[in-house]
């Protein structure tokens, strides 16, 4: 058996023996338009983002709905087990000014390990404070890891951090003095806690210098700067340094968020970043040493190591027979061992 082999053997046993392990997916669309307003004194008048904390995005939306206050659009909202999954919405609905036009659209798609989003708007009329003019695209994958290595005890500490690759443009037709905004990123959340790492971050508003970092970079990749725009490629890194305890599951969900909100009279807005984000790398630490021959099988049945993803999620059996599989695999490559060695 290859130290591969018996290296993901023994993850996947302490993995089934373990706590329930987390594998979903999650493609969401959002696009509303529209002027707010359902008759009542302060009916609609209280809004906020469709994806409840920690992640806080997706469209905002009045606290009553989107049809009870009006409003054109929808969401389209999709979790999942096995990918990959896509979703898709679009609108189109009045401004503030008659003839005015808001028109958006949004998609994401997820699978394990590789995430997409893209959104584009255009807005003809006039703005007020009840006037919505959004749309937004959010995919996420949710992951149980367990790392394990024929270097490393189980139990030991350790730390990792993942790299992508990000690909992808935002750029914005802008209607000065008016003031429009687009943002685009990649975030990671370890063991579900309150905390989120972004790892790629993008902000446009109006046709000002952009903002554009990477892990704790800058400037990352080949991406180039114009104003109100970026477009460009590259690899960025969590830099995070998130603790885990090697042989022991632990829990990673990654992010990538896109939204675009054009003002109006002719203003418009485009990012597309359908082809990224692909996971390129892993690095793992034990005891504050890099270490270079490692595994990490997850949850949705994809095996990592360093270079990125080695195999993709198959078709499970029933999880007994992993786990008789599993033992038996360990079991007669002890005995190889054993017979080496005698």
């Amino acid at each position: 058996m290859s130290r591969v082999s018996a290296l993901a053997c023994f993850a996947l046993v302490v993995m089934l023996s373990s706590a329930p392990a987390q594998a979903e997916l999650r493609a969401y669309a959002g696009a509303v338009a529209g002027n707010a307003g359902n008759g009542t004194v302060f009916g609609c008048a209280t809004s906020g983002p469709s994806i409840a904390g920690p992640w806080f995005s997706g469209i905002s939306i009045p606290t009553e709905g989107i049809a009870p206050c009006g409003l054109s659009g929808g969401i389209e909202d999709k979790t999942s087990a096995s990918g990959p999954i896509s979703a898709g919405m679009s609108v189109v609905g009045p401004m503030a000014n008659a003839g005015g036009v808001f028109t958006g659209s949004a998609q994401a798609r997820a699978d394990y390990w590789s995430l997409g989003v893209a959104a584009e708007a255009t807005a003809t009329g006039g703005s007020s404070p009840s006037t919505f003019r959004q749309a937004a695209a959010f995919a996420s994958f949710t992951e149980t890891l367990i790392y394990s290595s024929t270097t490393v005890a189980p139990g030991t500490a350790g730390y990792t951090n993942f790299s992508f690759l990000i690909d992808g443009l935002l750029k914005n037709q802008p209607n000065l003095p008016y003031t429009q905004q687009g943002d685009i990123n990649l975030s990671i959340r370890v063991n579900n806690g309150p905390g989120i790492w972004t790892s790629f971050a993008g902000t446009v508003v109006n046709n000002g210098t952009p903002y554009l970092r990477g892990g704790s970079t800058g400037l990352p990749g080949s991406f180039l700067l114009s104003p109100g725009a970026f477009e460009g490629s590259a690899v960025v890194s969590s830099t995070a340094n998130f603790a885990f305890v090697w042989g022991a599951p632990f829990t990673v969900q990654v992010a990538m968020i896109v939204s675009v909100s054009p003002c109006c009279f002719g203003t418009s807005m485009t990012a597309d970043f359908y082809n990224s984000a692909v996971l390129d790398g892993i690095d793992a630490y034990a005891g504050g040493n890099k270490v270079g021959d490692f595994i990490v099988m997850a949850s949705s049945g994809a095996l990592l190591g360093a270079g990125g993803v080695v195999a993709r999620p198959v078709p499970e059996p029933a999880t007994p027979l992993l786990a008789a599989l599993g033992l038996a695999l360990i079991a007669g490559a002890s005995r190889r061992m054993r017979r080496g060695s005698g």
